[in-house]
């Protein structure tokens, strides 16, 4: 008896361009399953991705997918800790990404302590 497993919604997640509650998956190869489903049966390109907010994982469109980790050394003027992009080309796309979506506009900049790449708003760098 083989059927599509039901993935809860989050409480604390939404998308951003839809804001509705997105699916969450306890793991990487459960997430990576349902993608590979979507991409199936969809024909969508998605790809998963740890959560920082839940830690649960989620599922993006691959062209929206800009993979960072938490920086160790650096905090954003909320207090928390920065986003930190492997390189400059990830950088500037999420940029690109949340100046489409959002209007925002931001500056990359190589991190102080590491080999990452950060986010400003501070153009002054």
């Amino acid at each position: 008896m083989g059927g599509i497993t039901m993935w809860p919604k989050s409480t604390t997640c939404t998308g951003k361009i839809s804001g509705e509650p997105l699916t969450e998956y306890d793991t990487e190869q459960d997430a990576r399953q349902s993608a590979h489903h979507a991409n199936r049966t969809y024909g969508t390109d998605l790809v998963p991705y740890r959560c920082s907010v839940c830690g649960k994982w989620h599922l993006s469109p691959k062209d929206r997918q800009t993979p960072s980790e938490k920086c160790p050394f650096c905090k954003g003027t909320n207090g928390l800790p920065k986003d930190a992009y492997p390189n400059r080309k990830d950088a500037q796309k999420r940029a690109d990404i949340l100046y489409r979506e959002q209007g925002v506009s931001l500056q990359v900049y190589k991190c102080n302590y590491s080999n990452a790449w950060h986010l400003t708003r501070d153009i002054r760098r």
